[in-house]
């Protein structure tokens, strides 16, 4: 079982069809940190069950469960896009085995108007990968709203116990906007050097020891290792340790922990859809908003639809200040500095069209001032406030990140014009 369920490809109805006894004790004992991003059997198991291998915080709904109306628009499923298979409709490829989309779903104006679920069932939780990372970039937002924090500070006046360390003078606004200059850049490479940072930062997540000091390693004092590599501000280099000390500083200034603020701060204002799962590090129970996010995917579109005028379909208050959205979608940084590092040359290929610049924890910022956050199994959440449209689907296929190619094409179609 160990190489079958690294590199085969069960196909996403296998949730639905369930495991037998045998099937699910081979996927426990082969799940690590690096079945888990090889997007193989294990990783298709292990989404909709990662509260199985994490500790985790379970942030329940406090308000009455109100779903959106349900008004599905046919002509939602015939926009066609490029794919890796020709150029297939949005129905043709969500069914297409080959896409390993598992769930797919829109928002207009407060309505649903296009759901499908082929790898899972929609009462399922999947894990949101890096489209939970805008949950801490919202927090930030909202403590820069109250004067808590200034963006211009350096990390250290706000986190002293790293006042010796590379982070110690980088400001805020850059390592909100991926643009640290440390070497904490996570790509395929970092990934798989078994030393990085990156991988090093993964393992204590998943509760490896590392191998070169055998000891069980915490975010703290790998974050501490870090070292500069260029100067601040320069270029978008993505990094999930970002988002992990965004964290951390958020502990620092509310002296409250991140599921508790979360939860106090958004949660508890939304119409979730059953539980929020906020998944722990092993190495020292730090909440992992860089990705360790699980819910139904109703709740990512709820979050989603916090940035839009609809927000009072879903929340009894206006969380995301119109101060904030402006931030996003309008204080950017340059296309140089997105086009600087590896990152946003591909992002920007992968979806076909012009990209201004990352921002504030999310990836893409178009000129329209659309936003969209990819999570590294090819999970996404698109969102459009103009439109008043919010996009966003669940899939296990790191390879090609498939959802993506049809998230412009939706929202320029003309069917969601204002």
């Amino acid at each position: 079982m160990e190489k079958k369920s690294a590199t085969s490809r069960d196909p996403v109805s296998k949730i639905l069809a369930g495991y037998s006894n045998s099937e699910f004790q081979a996927m426990i004992d082969n799940f690590r940190y690096e079945t888990m991003l090889s997007g193989g059997d294990v990783s298709l198991f292990a989404n909709t069950r990662l509260a199985t291998f994490f500790h985790t915080t379970i942030v329940s709904p406090r308000k009455a469960s109100a779903p959106l109306p349900y008004q599905p628009n046919p002509e939602v499923g015939k926009v066609e896009a490029e794919t890796a298979y020709g150029k297939l409709s949005l129905d043709d490829f969500v069914t297409s085995p080959k896409s390993f989309i598992q769930a797919f779903i829109i928002a207009h104006k407060g309505k649903v108007v296009y759901e499908r679920y082929p790898g899972m069932k929609s009462t399922d939780s999947h894990l949101w990968a890096s489209t939970a990372k805008p949950i801490a970039g919202l927090l930030i937002e909202q403590l820069v709203d109250e004067g808590k924090i200034d963006l211009n500070n350096t990390y250290s006046v706000y986190v002293p116990d790293f006042r010796d360390t590379a982070w110690a003078n980088i400001k805020i606004i850059d390592l909100f906007n991926m643009a640290s200059g440390l070497n904490i850049v996570e790509d395929d490479y970092t990934r798989s050097d078994p030393i990085s940072l990156t991988t090093r930062l993964y393992r204590s997540e998943f509760g490896n020891l590392d191998p070169v000091s055998n000891k069980l390693e915490s975010t703290r004092s790998i974050m501490k290792l870090a070292s500069k590599i260029n100067d601040p501000g320069k270029r978008f280099d993505y990094s999930s340790m970002i988002t992990q000390s965004l964290v951390i500083l958020i502990e620092e200034v509310l002296n409250q922990r991140f599921s508790d603020a979360v939860d106090e701060r958004v949660f508890s204002h939304m119409s979730l859809d059953g539980d929020m799962q906020l998944h722990h590090s092993d190495g020292d129970h730090l909440e992992g908003i860089h990705g360790l996010v699980s819910s139904r995917l109703r709740n990512l579109m709820h979050f989603g639809m916090l940035f839009t005028p609809s927000w009072n379909a879903i929340s009894d208050e206006k969380v995301v200040s119109d101060a904030a959205l402006h931030r996003i979608r309008k204080e950017l940084p340059s296309h140089e500095v997105y086009m600087g590092g590896s990152d946003g040359p591909r992002f920007m290929a992968a979806l076909n069209d012009y990209v201004i610049s990352n921002n504030r924890q999310w990836d893409d910022v178009f000129p329209d001032g659309d936003m969209f956050k990819l999570g590294f199994m090819g999970q996404g959440l698109y969102v459009s406030p103009d439109r008043d449209l919010v996009i966003s689907y669940f899939s296990t296929n790191p390879d090609t990140n498939p959802g993506q190619g049809y998230v412009r094409p939706i929202a320029k179609s003309g069917l969601f014009d204002l």
